[in-house]
């Protein structure tokens, strides 16, 4: 599973528990908006089916971003970074096993993660 298809995952486990989703218009850093009684939230999606040497999922939280210091490659001049706080309120993680609802305050600064156990209490069914 990857790309746009973790995004209809995800809105339809929102869309199963109430809230209402919106897919906003490209360019956004977000993928989703989710609107409940908490207000609205900004939700970046990320899909994996990567397993690190220990056994465990693994996942790229990082996005692409332009840099004019940079040669030009593939993908233009640009360069991975972590996403900004004040951008996203929470990741949207699809593995082949498991999905996790992640608030960005907990891995603000990260560009992968490793879904041990410190990310459990984040799994959703």
């Amino acid at each position: 599973m990857g790309g746009r298809s973790g995004v209809s995952v995800a809105a339809r486990w929102f869309l199963d528990r109430g809230y209402a989703v919106s897919v906003p218009l490209e360019p956004a850093v977000y993928d989703l908006i989710t609107e409940s009684d908490e207000g609205l939230k900004r939700v970046q999606v990320k899909t994996s089916r990567q397993i690190a040497k220990n056994g465990r999922e693994t996942v790229g939280i990082s996005r692409l971003v332009y840099d004019s210091t940079r040669p030009r490659n593939a993908n233009g001049p640009r360069r991975r970074a972590p996403y900004d706080p004040c951008s996203i309120d929470y990741f949207f993680v699809v593995t082949a096993t498991q999905m996790y609802l992640i608030p960005i305050n907990v891995v603000a600064g990260l560009m992968q993660l490793c879904l041990d156990d410190k990310y459990a209490a984040f799994a959703v069914a």
